[in-house]
């Protein structure tokens, strides 16, 4: 098998979720470090136009979006598994963690770091939104909106961690916990007063700091010019299958665009290669690492016949 290369930063919150499943496993892993603003000139060639954070490298196989990722290391991986308390509540955990606490921790970030916000972040973001302003000082009114509804989901947690449970879903870690983490590992990164609104919820810390002791895995560095050598020189290991029950009847073969449905729209054009309800995959080209297969999610994205 491939080494297992992870193209990441790290500040990057969904990464976290990726990170935090490798240590769960115990995986030995390659870091390759990627900016956290376009332009992405070593990270395009492997996506096509996709160009959010994290992207998972096995050869010629590229997984986008942390779902698929962790999907892919749950295939390859079972034991332990990520999905301790049920496949079902992971991804609804991360359904509501990804949008509502990831936003609301978002809000309180960049509300209180107003004028300090990088104008290139700010209009990196702007363009990522679809033109929609990242307008931290229009943030900043948000602020009090937020902490009111950052101070309910930390009662939900709290109470859930009540009856002594080590983890959301019980005694041991999963996918609920790791994607609950990373918007709360992201707050008390980069929101100095994080510590006081998390003070009253002591069953929360200890959580958190149970999580963070989880890990990593083992991480070598790697760089983004090795990355597109492995691909390059490797075949991508996925085959045409046909997927009969697929609803809108595609098939290996036809041209589609894939795109996500929510920010970060840039349509991805490939030859698709297999399909199921959980994931699609389509054979795309580049001078700089030939033939790859891109994976994504289904839900969250789209596939549209070009």
């Amino acid at each position: 098998m491939h080494e297992i290369i992870l193209h990441h930063y790290p500040a990057s919150p969904f990464s976290e979720k990726v990170r935090l499943t490798f240590g769960l496993k115990g995986l030995s892993w390659r870091a390759v470090e990627q900016p956290n603003i376009m332009p992405k000139p070593e990270l395009l060639p492997l996506t096509g136009a996709y160009r959010k954070i994290p992207v998972m490298q096995l050869g010629a196989d590229v997984y986008c979006d942390s779902q698929c990722i962790i999907r892919e290391l749950e295939r390859r991986f079972p034991k332990p598994t990520v999905h301790a308390g049920g496949e079902a509540v992971g991804w609804a955990f991360t359904v509501y963690s990804d949008k509502v606490l990831f936003m609301a921790t978002v809000v309180l970030i960049f509300g209180m770091m107003g004028d300090q916000v990088d104008p290139a972040f700010a209009e990196d973001r702007t363009k990522l939104m679809g033109g929609q302003p990242f307008n931290p000082a229009q943030m900043k009114a948000g602020v009090p909106i937020m902490r009111e509804s950052l101070r309910a989901q930390l009662s939900w947690l709290e109470s859930q961690l009540g009856d002594g449970r080590a983890f959301i879903t019980g005694a041991a870690p999963g996918l609920a916990d790791f994607t609950t983490y990373h918007p709360l590992w992201f707050l008390q990164s980069y929101y100095p007063p994080a510590g006081e609104l998390l003070k009253p919820y002591a069953r929360l810390t200890g959580w958190l700091g149970r999580v963070k002791a989880i890990g990593h895995g083992t991480m070598k560095p790697m760089t983004t010019h090795e990355a597109l050598e492995v691909a390059r020189k490797a075949e991508p290991e996925t085959r045409d299958q046909a997927d009969p029950a697929e609803p809108n009847g595609l098939k290996p073969g036809d041209k589609v665009t894939v795109m996500a449905d929510d920010y970060g729209r840039d349509p991805i054009t490939g030859t698709l290669v297999t399909s199921s309800p959980n994931e699609i995959a389509i054979r795309r080209s580049s001078p700089e690492v030939g033939d790859v297969v891109v994976h994504f999610p289904r839900v969250g994205f789209m596939a549209l016949r070009s």
